[in-house]
């Protein structure tokens, strides 16, 4: 029999270390909500976000007089866009949906089972289906917009399309006040989280930098 060098002979090979249960459905949560290995920071801001958001949400729609249902599908859909609109933003969030074999085709499959203004609008009394589809239908259209401009212009279409989309829907959809979170939110989410491939400080260090590789000597 071959022995392993540096172990007695008979002696069990030592057993690969695992994390107990609790930690392995920590990191797998975290993983599931924000994305592959996010720093301490990145999970904090997610869970504070998602906790201080649904907080507001819920408590706007329990203060309107909302059925029981309607505050906790609120609470819920705000939970998710709340925190999603900060972990869309992290850079664990952009390894995951951003990486060499994620296309446009996985970022807008994502995008488009955000069905949540249906799920809403099935349980809170006064918004309105239509009004429901049409703040579907714009989100649907400016991830399109944007998954199929021209590298440069993808930042510059997200934004246009997210502050024209949340102050339509401000100013001409019927919803009600309880809700009025629900568009900016969830375009924020979305087309400026998503979407977009990296933040704003990444991408502007990278554009300087290949300026600076296309002047005569390169850069310094």
């Amino acid at each position: 029999m071959t022995e392993h060098p540096g172990r007695l002979s008979g002696t069990p090979p030592p057993v690969p270390h695992r994390p107990a249960l609790p930690a392995r459905a920590w990191r797998w949560t975290v993983s599931a909500l924000v994305g592959p290995d996010p720093s301490p920071g990145e999970v904090a801001a997610a869970l504070v976000a998602a906790c201080a958001g649904t907080a507001l949400a819920a408590g706007a729609a329990w203060a309107a007089d909302l059925p029981a249902p309607a505050v906790l599908v609120i609470g819920i859909v705000a939970f998710d866009f709340f925190g999603g609109a900060v972990a869309t933003s992290t850079g664990s969030a952009k390894r995951r949906y951003h990486a060499p074999d994620r296309g446009r085709r996985h970022r807008l499959r994502f995008v488009a089972a955000h069905v949540q203004p249906f799920l809403v609008a099935l349980f809170v009394p006064g918004l309105h289906w239509w009004a429901a589809a049409t703040l579907y239908l714009f989100t649907l259209v400016g991830a399109l917009a944007v998954a199929f401009a021209p590298s440069e212009a993808q930042r510059p279409a997200a934004f246009a399309a997210t502050v024209t989309g949340a102050a339509g829907a401000l100013l001409w959809l019927p919803v009600p006040p309880a809700l009025a979170w629900l568009a900016p939110v969830m375009l924020i989410k979305l087309l400026l989280g998503h979407m977009l491939p990296e933040s704003g400080a990444a991408a502007t260090e990278k554009e300087t930098h290949v300026a600076e590789e296309s002047r005569p000597g390169g850069a310094a």
